[in-house]
């Protein structure tokens, strides 16, 4: 190839000349393609304008930054704390089937013999808390546990104000008593009702105390009574409710609201202890409890009694006129006393079942409120309990009570002598598990209002 410039020849490959140096090939212009380039671009802004685009390219601010790094966090933390939240449910949940679980050996379902309703421990010695109008018109009542055990109940106590009684269940005596609240329980508090709607025992409701001051007046008079949610039903009156976090006896489940179980009432506890306590203290006579709701036709009034009234007439009342009695001459048989071996056999029985069962109840939860009632104060059964409790709230190990056995009663003159043969599963701190069988001496005594108490516990 020569060069157009100089006539020097070169290469076919060469681009410039190797004798003046000058460009041999014609150089590309790129002139064409970067107009059409141009024209491109500027045909593009014109369409993303009509067309609303936005060609900005995304920026990150400080605010966006920080927006970003907190939706981060709050989302981490998020699900750190998700678990924490089920679990507290968890444990809620479990301390509420544990507290319903202790309360029911101390809820009782009452018959007599136009119904049934419900009533609970408020005192140890058999004292169980009732509506009025659960056994109003009768005496003797019939009191089931919550294991459907029948036992005998009177009424000591009962009101035609107030819709409260009160029963004595000698059998029951050592049951655990509620631990009553003695200030008014806010609204918005959880409570349990517990009691038998319809005559289903062991009844559980759950839900909230949802009005204060409550006044009716219907039957009876209801001053400042609880409005609740939880629900109950026809047989729960006279049932306890309950303070579901302290597990503090609260109120007397009394109404339902127009046969509407969506709430009823209950009436404070509180407001009704003293009159309570007064019937503890001066139990009223059968008599006096017939009278007050006129049962029965041929009671006399005890107003009337030995009254120097000569112009009262007992036939008004379906009595007798005694001015005829001295014509007549009785001669009163000497009545043979002794004890009823048999009757106080199974007492005694009952009493060590009953120790038993609260023993077990002390062991899961190391407290020895449970077995108190049953213990005698200053005895060596107490101060040993006492002391293995203590042991055992530092070990890891655990009781299962499977059976006890009542083998032989022998009273003295000073105690009675209860011998068992008892049987349990004991698991160790190493996690394995021992039977065991156990002969036992219990040396019972009697306080000073006749009440069963242990006083020694030995090994036969």
């Amino acid at each position: 190839m020569y060069c157009p410039k100089c006539g020097h020849k070169n290469t076919e490959e060469a681009n410039f000349c190797g004798g003046c140096g000058k460009a041999i090939r014609a150089v590309r212009n790129t002139k064409p393609i970067f107009a059409m380039i141009l024209a491109l671009w500027i045909g593009g802004l014109s369409y993303g304008y009509a067309t609303d685009w936005s060609f900005r390219w995304p920026t990150e601010t400080i605010s966006s930054v920080k927006t970003k790094l907190v939706s981060k966090d709050e989302t981490e933390l998020k699900i750190k704390k998700a678990p924490t939240v089920v679990n507290e449910t968890k444990k809620q949940v479990k301390d509420k089937t544990e507290l319903i679980k202790e309360s029911l050996p101390s809820v009782f379902t009452i018959s007599t013999g136009d119904g049934s309703g419900s009533g609970f421990l408020y005192k140890a010695g058999g004292y169980i808390v009732t509506n009025a109008h659960v056994v109003a018109g009768y005496t003797d009542v019939t009191v089931k546990n919550s294991v459907g055990k029948d036992f005998n109940g009177t009424v000591i106590g009962i009101s035609d104000r107030y819709d409260i009684a009160l029963i004595k269940s000698e059998a029951n005596k050592h049951v655990k008593p509620f631990v009553t609240e003695m200030k008014e329980t806010p609204i918005g508090t959880e409570v349990i009702a517990l009691g038998s709607p319809k005559g289903l025992e062991n009844t559980a409701s759950i839900g909230y105390l949802t009005g204060l001051n409550r006044d009716m007046e219907m039957d009876f008079i209801y001053e400042k009574i609880y409005q609740i949610d939880a629900q109950i039903d026809h047989g729960s009156s006279g049932g306890p409710l309950l303070d579901a976090i302290t597990g503090k006896l609260i109120g007397i489940n009394s109404l339902l609201y127009k046969d509407n179980t969506v709430f009823g009432f209950s009436i404070p506890m509180h407001s009704m202890q003293k009159q309570v306590d007064d019937w503890i203290d001066e139990p009223m006579s059968n008599k006096a409890v017939d009278a007050l709701f006129n049962v029965y036709d041929d009671y006399v009034p005890e107003s009337y009694q030995n009254s120097d009234d000569t112009s009262f007439d007992y036939e008004d009342y379906g009595g007798y006129d005694d001015s005829e009695e001295e014509d007549y001459n009785y001669e009163e048989e000497p009545e043979e006393y002794g004890p009823d071996t048999e009757v106080m056999d199974e007492e005694v029985e009952y009493f060590i079942h009953d120790f038993r069962s609260q023993y077990e109840a002390a062991i899961d939860h190391n407290d020895y409120d449970y077995i108190a009632p049953y213990i005698a104060t200053g005895s060596s059964a107490e101060s040993e309990l006492l002391e293995f409790l203590n042991e055992l709230s530092v070990k890891n190990e655990f009781y299962e009570f499977i059976d006890t056995s009542v083998t032989d009663v022998i009273y003295t003159d000073q105690s009675i002598e209860v011998y068992t043969y008892e049987t349990l599963n004991f698991t160790k701190e190493d996690g394995t598990v021992q039977y065991l069988e156990k002969k036992k001496l219990y040396t019972v005594v009697n306080d000073e209002y006749g009440d069963h108490q242990i006083q020694q516990i030995s090994n036969q």
